[in-house]
């Protein structure tokens, strides 16, 4: 029966039966326009139905518990495979360009920067007060949040419901004392002075009314999709676990600021793109340890087949051909090195260098088959 309500939920939330039908734009009586069209399935995500899953499950375990059921029966249900996890934060140049158009406006951009820096989560920022940062030791506390569902919004714990803890660069606290300046200036202004407990982001010049989170992303979408750039505004969690992993930081720590429990495993799992910095030590590391590669020796053959790539090598081979053709009798002397190089328009230092890869017992000008061997020789 479970694994019934499982596959209709993934088939349309609308519960429908695939008879066609109309989305109305509004429930309410109304003229049908454009914005009415006909009916599409949409299923719930395969996130949806495991939660629903789990909320199945703990109520089950309390049955079993309190002896109303024997069993729970959930346990034998397959619900959805969860969705791998993909994190993609924005690079180091696309993240500069995000802070640089931001700060055009420098409460916005305050916001997208402690964002970067803290890895915080939307609701948790929206819901930060002044009587939470400290200034004089450079630490946030992160202990509410704004949770919305869909016009209702709320102030309430954190998601682990745990509060945490987490430092600020010096940069970081320079530039949040340059917003607190602003914000207490805007205050004086309206008449009303800055409360201790007003909120860090607000629309209100006394900062008695947090900001809206889903207007927040919005914002960032439409400041991303102008830059050209595929993100989103979780993108900067993602991006603050991940330069702080590259930046050789333990994953303990890393899950503390996040204010992920278990150690660091969902941090690991979800959070720490593939680091392409990283990725390049760990192979120099390795490099480093690897036994030294075989060298096979080139032949004759093969090496006459090879197209010459510098001048030196083009000399050599020009000298090789000619000393095979016999232009040049055993016994003979070769061209001169002045010579040479005023003819093919080099350096004499290249001329010498090819000259000098003879054997060093054979004479300098010498021709037959031990001076072709000499030229060949690498």
């Amino acid at each position: 029966m479970l694994d019934s309500l499982y596959a209709e939920l993934r088939r349309c939330r609308s519960h429908c039966i695939s008879r066609g039908g109309t989305d109305h734009r509004t429930p309410r009586e109304h003229l049908c326009d454009e914005r009415c069209r006909p009916h599409a399935c949409q299923p719930l995500s395969p996130t949806t139905i495991r939660h629903i899953h789990f909320v199945l499950r703990g109520a089950y375990e309390r049955g079993v518990r309190w002896r109303w059921v024997g069993t729970n029966p959930v346990l034998s249900a397959s619900p959805p495979a969860p969705r791998r996890p993909e994190p993609r934060p924005p690079s180091a140049e696309e993240a500069a360009r995000l802070v640089e158009r931001a700060w055009e406006d420098p409460d916005w951009g305050m916001l997208v920067w402690l964002t970067m820096t803290t890895g915080a989560r939307r609701g948790e920022l929206c819901a930060l007060r002044w009587s939470q940062v400290d200034l004089a030791t450079g630490v946030v506390t992160l202990s509410r949040a704004v949770a919305q569902d869909g016009v209702h919004r709320e102030e309430k714990d954190t998601k682990t419901h745990q509060q945490r803890r987490v430092a600020l660069d010096p940069e970081t606290v320079a530039a949040l004392t340059e917003h607190r300046e602003r914000c207490s200036a805007r205050a004086a202004a309206g008449g009303r002075p800055l409360a201790g407990d007003a909120f860090v982001f607000s629309p209100a010049s006394d900062g008695s009314v947090h900001l809206v989170p889903s207007s927040v992303s919005q914002r960032y979408s439409r400041l991303a999709r102008r830059l050209g750039i595929d993100t989103h505004l979780h993108c900067l969690r993602h991006y603050s676990a991940t330069e702080l992993i590259a930046a050789g930081v333990d994953v303990r720590t890393v899950a503390g600021r996040l204010g992920h429990s278990g150690g660091g495993v969902t941090t690991l799992r979800v959070y720490a793109a593939w680091l392409a910095e990283a990725d390049q030590r760990a192979s120099t590391g390795l490099g480093a340890r690897m036994p030294l590669r075989p060298v096979r020796r080139v032949s004759q053959t093969e090496r006459a087949m090879t197209p010459p790539a510098t001048p030196r090598e083009h000399l050599a081979a020009e000298l090789r051909q000619r000393i095979v053709s016999g232009d040049f009798a055993e016994g003979e002397h070769l061209p001169g090195i002045k010579h040479l190089a005023l003819e093919r328009g080099i350096s004499t230092s290249t001329v010498q260098r090819q000259r000098r890869r003879r054997r060093p017992n054979h004479a300098s000008r010498r021709t037959g088959t031990r001076a072709v061997r000499d030229l060949g020789e690498p």
